[in-house]
């Protein structure tokens, strides 16, 4: 059947994770297919599912031997005759890796998350929201509707919602664009603001185009002066094609589909959000 999971099948099947899935000699560790993308992948699941810090950097170390011994042990995950786990990542582990990370993306965001899980967003005054026109798609109070947008901001910079509509202003975002064509008088990032100055960005049902991408790692404050997270949310279809330049950006910390509640059960609906920090 393959592997089912977001991370590990898209924007396309991971070879070397497949052949992970049902060749014993295609297992992964330290010095065995220790390098590739196909590692970083373990390593985002492993920070997801286990809270940790991993570089991703797409080499099985030391770390990322000791994450997947930790993972395995406390799952109960043992080759026959074993009483502890061992460091390596074989057919056993990748289909529980898939099978956790594939519950894990089907979840809905905590409140106290970094994702508004529902269309009312994080704590506030939603009657000083806006409105149409400024808002095409409004919910059913006819105000701007939060689900799949940030909460909890890092916020010691600017926060920046690339081709928002203001669902973002009761958290300090201001709306901006990349490209003057679809600016809809929204101020242009490229004239309006200087490298490294956002803290935080988000875009939602946007398309991210090779111009938007470099905007957005143009203006991302460094790490080396708190660092900047990305947060992205669109439709499953839509998100297809962006996945692999969100996971160019940086760390993924947070992924999760979001049901839309007028559409219960109809995942075409549904909305996919990733969070990133950042490089």
């Amino acid at each position: 059947m393959g592997l089912n999971s977001m991370l590990f099948t898209s924007p396309a099947r991971d070879e070397q994770l497949e052949k992970c899935l049902i060749s014993d000699p295609a297992h992964i560790g330290e010095g065995i297919n220790g390098t590739g993308e196909h590692v970083r992948r373990i390593q985002i699941a492993l920070n997801e599912l286990e809270s940790l810090a991993l570089g991703v950097d797409g080499i099985f170390g030391q770390a990322t031997g000791d994450a997947v011994e930790n993972y395995k042990n406390r799952r109960g995950i043992l080759a026959p005759g074993q009483l502890t786990a061992d460091r390596i990542v074989g057919k056993g582990t990748i289909k529980r890796l898939d099978d956790d990370i594939a519950a894990f993306e089907q979840s809905t965001p905590p409140v106290t998350g970094l994702v508004a899980p529902t269309d009312l967003g994080a704590a506030h005054n939603h009657l000083a929201c806006p409105t149409p026109p400024r808002v095409s798609a409004p919910g059913p109070d006819n105000r701007a509707q939060h689900r799949g947008t940030p909460i909890n901001p890092i916020g010691n910079a600017m926060r920046i919602n690339i081709y928002g509509e203001g669902e973002t202003d009761y958290l300090g975002f201001q709306d901006f664009a990349t490209e003057p064509q679809f600016a809809r008088g929204r101020p242009l990032t490229s004239t309006t603001l200087v490298a490294g100055s956002a803290s935080d960005i988000c875009a939602r049902s946007a398309p991210l185009s090779a111009v938007t991408l470099a905007e957005i790692r143009r203006i991302a404050q460094s790490a080396l002066v708190g660092g900047c997270r990305f947060t992205y949310a669109s439709n499953p279809n839509v998100f297809q094609t962006p996945r692999a330049d969100i996971l160019s950006l940086g760390t993924v910390i947070q992924q999760h589909r979001i049901a839309d509640p007028a559409n219960p059960g109809n995942p075409q609906f549904d909305m996919e959000v990733w969070v990133v920090d950042m490089f």
